[in-house]
């Protein structure tokens, strides 16, 4: 074996360690890959600028940030069955680049305008909330046709690596580093960039565009969205795994929705730390992150997939759960050691936060692969807006309602009652699950 094989596998291998080895040679993958990395990059950036700008300081930070992430979770309620249909029936490539080109144009009306007027910054968030009830189930249900079925752990895999880069890149670099030193201003700019780049790089995956488009079929699908819906829902709860997977999804998904809305309370409460500089403490969850991806490719040779998900959910509740106890847990922590209690409690809090974002990667992966290999690739689209349709709408209560009672109670309180109330219904789930299969077995 010469020198530049052992090389070429020995970097095989690192890239295997933690997103499926050789996946990226795929040219329509890699350029899906590339094409997301550039937009959920400046959308994190964009976002999280937009709650600080929205949200800022003082007592009041709570309920602003469960009205923001509100405001912009509210299009699913009219527009979620649209998008999965319209997934479903036109080319993803075009449906992708069309909508970072619309969020290219959100930027220049972010540049042009006052970021101290929160009617623009409310709108703007309302625009980009838009265009990612489309993005979501259009990249979801895209992967299959650009990989093979024995590689949809290894591309999913590399896409949540590329969400984790994008996230620490979005919301830990670029986002601060532009509020702490010239403002938003070029940090709406930079995004622009970034959205055209992924724009480009979606138009030209060539194996989404094989799909003939019938116009009119397509109209009368939109027109007849509630059965085309309804057909797609029938499919996904015959099939009792999938059917877990997204609903264990939703809760978890809840939960971490829940947690960010607590998170300018709980930082400057908890943590004693200005918001702005509050994703400095759950940075170091990215090597959760990391873990979840290395492990769940291994685990998923020797446990089912259903197990896999089962098991996430149930760490991702524990872990939040658990960021309720920070205040004891820290002061356990630093009576053993020579920090103080502050410091203790941001030593708790990283490490929780890092085994929810472990848990919440196994998770993540395993659901969608699960999805993704038994559900038919013509109803993906419709299944993934259903998920992101229940997982928003499902989270605009609990949302408002920890804004509005953390300013009574605190967030460690709504938090851990978040995270009961979210298990018990995951258990009543699993329980009508399985009574509706056994009905289906006997008869």
């Amino acid at each position: 074996m010469t020198e530049h094989t052992v090389g070429s596998n020995s970097r095989r291998w690192r890239w295997e360690s933690f997103a499926g080895g050789t996946i990226l040679q795929e040219d329509s993958f890699r350029r899906l890959w590339l094409g997301r990395l550039c937009s959920h990059t400046a959308l994190n950036a964009v976002l999280y600028t937009l709650l600080v700008l929205a949200v800022g300081n003082g007592e009041s930070s709570s309920i602003k940030s469960a009205l923001f992430i509100t405001a912009y979770l509210l299009p699913t309620a009219t527009l979620g069955t649209i998008s999965g249909v319209l997934v479903d029936r036109l080319p993803k490539h075009l449906v992708l680049a069309a909508i970072n080109v619309a969020r290219f144009g959100f930027m220049l009306v972010l540049i042009m305008s006052s970021t101290d007027n929160l009617w623009t910054v409310y709108g703007v968030a309302l625009l980009v909330a838009i265009t990612s009830q489309f993005a979501a189930p259009a990249e979801a249900s895209a992967l299959p046709e650009v990989v093979q079925s024995q590689q949809l752990t290894s591309a999913n895999s590399a896409i949540n690596l590329g969400g984790l880069i994008s996230q620490v890149v979005g919301f830990a670099v670029l986002a601060p580093m532009f509020l702490n030193t010239i403002g938003p201003r070029p940090l709406f700019f930079a995004s622009a960039i970034l959205f055209a780049a992924a724009a480009a790089f979606f138009l030209t995956i060539h194996t989404l565009g094989d799909k003939e488009v019938d116009l009119d079929s397509t109209v009368d699908a939109v027109r007849d969205v509630r059965n085309q819906f309804a057909e797609a829902w029938q499919r996904l709860t015959s099939d009792v795994a999938s059917y877990m997977a997204v609903i264990v999804t939703v809760l978890a998904s809840t939960a971490s929705l829940v947690a960010v809305t607590l998170m300018p309370r709980f930082t400057q409460e908890v943590l004693d730390i200005p918001v702005q500089n509050a994703i400095f403490v759950f940075a170091p969850a990215a090597i959760g992150v990391v873990l979840g991806l290395r492990l769940v490719q291994i685990l998923e040779k020797r446990v089912r997939r259903g197990w896999l998900v089962g098991a996430g959910f149930v760490l991702v509740m524990t872990s939040f759960f658990s960021l309720a106890l920070v205040i004891p847990l820290g002061e356990v922590l630093s009576g053993a050691t020579s920090m103080s209690e502050t410091a203790g409690r941001i030593v708790v809090t990283i490490v929780l936060s890092s085994a929810a974002a472990f848990s919440y990667s196994v998770l993540g992966v395993s659901s969608r692969s699960l999805i993704n290999e038994r559900i038919p690739i013509e109803f993906q689209g419709r299944v993934f807006a259903a998920q992101v349709v229940l997982s928003n709408l499902a989270s605009i209560p609990p949302i408002l309602l920890a804004g509005v009672i953390t300013a009574l109670v605190g967030p460690q309180i709504v938090l851990a009652t978040t995270m009961i109330v979210l298990s018990v219904v995951a258990l009543w789930a699993v329980a009508q699950a399985s009574l509706r299969s056994s009905a289906s077995a006997h008869a």
